[in-house]
């Protein structure tokens, strides 16, 4: 009896402990670029539908490349200066302090809590905040904008 309420312990702190625990997979898909994977991604949410601005929710991109932070921070400001996206100066600064250089196979996690604030988790640690509550929206609209780089995968990530 000891053992099996260890192993229920165990497996309720897991659960808490993951950015993405109490939410339900809404959708995923890939992310190709010519011939190579980028990345697999993941959106999930309290109710298990997409609702833009109805928070929690969380987007999780597996890497299938490896990818320097400052690459990824470039094409975050491209993508939003393409979509006509109002973002914040220092955004990208503070990402900077957040966002490490990925690897095949790592895991990079936008959890969004009630309040707004934005956790980043690297392979499930958390690596920092954006308490910005108008980051979410900017950054959340490089995957689910209407004139997303791939709408494919916005519909997949949408639950369609």
């Amino acid at each position: 009896m000891k053992t099996l309420c260890c192993m229920l312990l165990l497996l309720v702190s897991s659960v808490a402990a993951s950015p993405v625990g109490d939410l339900t997979l809404v959708g995923q898909g890939r992310m190709s670029w010519l011939f190579w994977e980028l990345y697999q991604a993941r959106f999930y949410s309290e109710s298990g539908h997409y609702q833009p601005g109805q928070y929690p929710q969380a987007l999780s991109l597996r890497y299938q490349r490896n990818i320097d932070s400052d690459d990824l921070i470039t094409a975050t400001v491209e993508e939003w200066q393409r979509l006509g996206v109002e973002w914040k100066r220092e955004w990208p600064g503070q990402l900077a302090k957040i966002w490490p250089s990925v690897r095949t196979n790592d895991e990079l996690v936008l959890r969004v809590d009630e309040d707004g604030t934005s956790r980043f988790y690297f392979n499930w640690q958390l690596m920092g905040s954006m308490g910005d509550p108008d980051f979410a929206p900017a950054f959340l609209a490089i995957w689910f904008s209407s004139d997303s780089r791939n709408p494919g995968l916005t519909r997949q990530l949408k639950g369609g």
